[in-house]
């Protein structure tokens, strides 16, 4: 038997949302408490364990566009937290590194206190189920990347399909159940 979907409204759906703007807001508060936003520091994380090429995007959680990274880069570089010139790829400077240490401590710590109320058990068990979780809506995002983009095919295949038949099907774009040739209920009353 299959589960039902779930409503936007449903208790784990909601209890999922609470959880991530909660801790959204601990690690926005986290990085403004060091001077940084997110796109900064998973740039200047990026320059600190040497994953970073520029005019490449940079790719991870939130994925940073090449041009993106350019603008951040000059920030990051007028607030002294690294140091680049046309020929020397970016690095932290030398006077940040106390900070970015201390700004990586204070996110670990922030990991830390996220899942102290849970016991080793229950941890292992949220994580199985937040990776099945990952892994379904995964499987979502790319069954929906690959239905946007066989629609032009269907699209052109449905148009050819019009075109030499003698009865189009005028109403709804034809779907799995209802051949292109039969008109819909509608048009029939």
């Amino acid at each position: 038997m299959q589960p039902r979907p779930l409503e936007p409204s449903e208790p784990v759906v909601l209890a999922l949302i609470d959880a991530v703007t909660a801790w959204q807001g601990a690690l926005d508060q986290t990085l403004r408490a060091s001077g940084l936003n997110y796109s900064q520091w998973l740039l200047l994380r990026a320059i600190r364990q040497g994953a970073f090429k520029r005019g490449l995007p940079l790719t991870g959680p939130m994925p940073l566009e090449a041009a993106q990274s350019e603008t951040l880069l000059d920030e990051l570089r007028r607030d002294g937290w690294i140091e680049y010139t046309a020929t020397v790829a970016p690095r932290i400077a030398e006077g940040a590194t106390a900070r970015v240490q201390r700004t990586a401590q204070a996110l670990s710590a922030l990991h830390s206190v996220s899942v102290a109320a849970f016991n080793s058990q229950e941890r292992a068990a949220l994580g199985s189920l937040l990776d099945r979780m990952k892994s379904t809506l995964d499987g979502h995002t790319s069954r929906q990347v690959r239905a946007v983009s066989e629609a032009p095919r269907q699209e052109r295949h449905s148009q050819h399909t019009q075109h030499t038949q003698a009865l189009p099907c005028p109403g709804l774009p034809p779907v799995a159940h209802r051949p292109s040739s039969c008109p819909s209920l509608a048009t029939r009353f």
